[in-house]
């Protein structure tokens, strides 16, 4: 069991015409992945074919192919990651290649392949000096793209194979191409008004359709590169086709206003596959706003999807399962921004026959239930507006806590009181139970969700403050225990939630709040308790509170922060419930520890490997490094998953 609380995990990669809009691959291979490595020199090396001009193109198939190389890692000159290679190979020969000139090998294929360059092949596995690079994406999906320069000798092969042996390997097949490349970089093609970006190493007019800038010629062809008339074969389609394929044609969407919503209906169907339909709408600092797209069905069970867009074509957000699809953003910056409705086909097979479409945009009613202030009403729903709730847990007969979905109709716990008995469901998935508790200054509390141990029920506890600030959470104990320290006088809200497969049974339970007086008096005594609370780093000794650092990201590099946006650098080095949390200062990213002692002096180490990688106060132990909440796979007495200390530096697996 996996969650994620940062971030969230799409259910499935960008439907193909997205894909394609943006510049990606349309492939959606298995990834990489490290297994039982080929038996050395079991294949004879024997090309497949000769390639003696260029640009040069060859299709092939790997399977029944008949050798079986495999290059270790480290071996090659060049290596952008590393996997081994279990299948098939297929040898290209590349003759009448001039010495010292650059080339570059394109790979496209349905599966998850990999190809290296190598000066000789005998028959046996390449070794150090006989391989010039290798490339194998590390996500998996093509093309896999590399160049290398041209030996004395004018020849070389590329080997071409796969990360598993065959089966399960069922598609084999690709195309290779090789250049001489034009360009490396956009820089390059500044000379070529006509074709200023440089894709796959040749300049072309467009390496998506937001490089694309009129509405006669709104797409950029993923086989041209050049931008192209959009296509108008949806029966019926609308009149703003074929402009609106691309960016450059977007119909303008009115931005809305909280009375006034903008609300526009259209067509669109999936042939051919890559058809879309662009919206534009420019928005004002700081708006939140509601994006809704809804649709009657037409034949079968049709799927369309929505994308959110900025204007230099990144992907904002997106919405791919729902019925409507729904799209929230919040404060967001001044802007043009572009909304891509599109047919899903899992078949891949076109459809003109099209289908109808509601496209909405709305200022939301709430964007979480803290904003509804009504306990009749005390829920904000996937649509963003206030609703009541709905009421269908079986087993939940008491009113007062069966109505308790939102902060607005939350149940009052008395601190050091009795133990409330209550039941959770979670259906519908907006179903929650809301507590309040009210404690003074200095206050620390410990709050206790306990539950009949059942295979299936799950329950997860988190505290908020009044503005909706989440304080702590826990996942993945029973009891469930938060400890909060030094709290701001106030009230706070408790959310309970039933975590898993949708169940309509509640699911009985008790909570209670405890308290203890007294306050902080000085910063370092704020990470005192961390195991379940979100650290605040600033003591206010006349309130004796821990309350958060107000950096508003002007913070410099070695200040204390315990959030990111403290920082003018937008890297704060604490991490989720990290027992050294006083520690934290403003920080700098890393590729290696000696980065670190340079940016702020000994004593610092470069986590390995995060997304970003960032320098932060050498650990001591896996407390020091904070949790994992996603991970159920708990350390010993500890409620979380902790990432390990090695040597100073925090990673990510244990």
């Amino acid at each position: 069991m996996q969650r994620s609380f940062r971030n969230s995990v799409l259910p499935r990669t960008l439907p193909l015409a997205l894909l394609l809009a943006i510049g990606c691959s349309s492939n959606d291979s298995s990834p990489d992945a490290a297994v039982t490595p080929d038996a050395e020199g079991l294949g004879i090396c024997t090309p497949a074919t000769v390639l003696s001009t260029y640009p040069a193109n060859f299709r092939g198939d790997v399977l029944g192919a008949g050798a079986d190389l495999d290059v270790g890692e480290g071996v090659c000159d060049v290596q952008f990651s590393h996997f081994e290679q279990a299948g098939e190979d297929q040898v290209i020969e590349l003759t009448n290649l001039t010495p010292e000139a650059n080339y570059a090998v394109i790979l496209q294929a349905a599966a998850d392949l990999s190809f290296y360059v190598v000066t000789d092949c005998t028959g046996s596995d390449p070794v150090a000096g006989e391989c010039l690079v290798f490339s194998d994406a590390e996500l998996g999906g093509t093309p896999e793209i590399a160049d290398f320069t041209a030996p004395a000798s004018g020849s070389v092969f590329v080997i071409v194979d796969h990360f598993v042996a065959e089966p399960p390997l069922e598609n084999g097949s690709f195309t290779l191409t090789v250049v001489e490349p034009e360009c490396q970089e956009d820089v390059d093609c500044s000379g070529s008004p006509a074709t200023p970006y440089c894709s796959d190493f040749q300049c072309v007019a467009c390496e998506n359709s937001f490089q694309c800038e009129t509405a006669e010629a709104p797409v950029c062809d993923a086989t041209s590169k050049s931008c192209v008339p959009g296509s108008d074969t949806c029966t019926p389609d609308d009149t703003s086709e074929s402009a609106d394929d691309g960016p450059a044609g977007a119909r303008v969407l009115a931005a809305p206003t909280a009375t006034t919503p903008t609300v526009v209906t259209a067509n669109i169907c999936s042939d051919p596959l890559t058809e879309i339909d662009f919206y534009s709408i420019t928005l004002a600092e700081g708006t939140n706003t509601a994006f809704a797209l809804n649709w009657t069905e037409v034949g079968g069970d049709p799927d369309l999807d929505l994308v959110l867009f900025g204007a230099d074509g990144n992907v904002i957000d997106s919405s791919f399962n729902g019925t409507p699809e729904v799209l929230v953003v919040e404060n967001i910056s001044a802007g043009t921004y572009y909304l891509a409705v599109s047919k899903f086909e899992p078949t891949m097979t076109p459809i003109a026959a099209s289908v109808p479409y509601t496209l909405s945009a709305s200022v939301p009613e709430c964007v979480t239930s803290f904003d509804c202030p009504t306990a009749g009403e005390p829920i904000c729903s996937p649509g963003r507006t206030c609703i009541a709730n709905a009421n269908t847990c079986s087993g939940d007969t008491d009113d007062a806590i069966s109505q308790n979905d939102g902060p607005a109709a939350a149940t009052v716990i008395a601190i050091n009181g009795p133990p409330v008995n209550a039941a959770i469901c979670n259906t519908p998935s907006v179903e929650r139970d809301f507590f309040r508790v009210t404690v003074g200054n200095g206050q620390s509390i410990t709050l206790n969700l306990a539950y009949a141990d059942n295979a299936a029920a799950d329950l997860d506890v988190a505290i908020f403050n009044s503005a909706g600030v989440r304080m702590g959470f826990a996942l993945w104990s029973n009891p469930e225990v938060i400890e909060l320290s030094f709290l701001p006088a106030g009230n706070y809200f408790i959310e309970v939630e039933y975590f898993g497969a949708g169940v309509a049974v509640a699911h009985p339970y008790t909570i209670t709040a405890t308290a203890a007086a007294g306050g902080c008096t000085a910063d370092s005594q704020c990470d005192d308790v961390f195991k379940t609370q979100l650290f605040r780093g600033d003591c206010n000794v006349a309130t004796g509170a821990c309350v958060p650092i107000v950096g508003n990201g002007s913070r410099p590099q070695d200040a204390s922060c315990d959030s990111d946006n403290d920082c003018a650098s937008g890297l704060c080095s604490y991490r989720i419930f990290q027992e050294s949390a006083a520690q934290s200062v403003c920080t700098v990213s890393c590729n290696v520890s000696s980065e670190c002692v340079t940016a702020h002096g000994a004593g610092f180490s470069c986590t390995v490997p995060f997304s970003t990688n960032f320098c932060r106060p050498s650990c001591g132990d896996n407390l020091d490094c904070g949790a994992n909440p996603s991970s159920e796979m708990l350390d010993a007495g500890e409620p979380w998953d902790y990432l390990t200390c090695n040597a100073g530096a925090c990673e990510l697996d244990n």
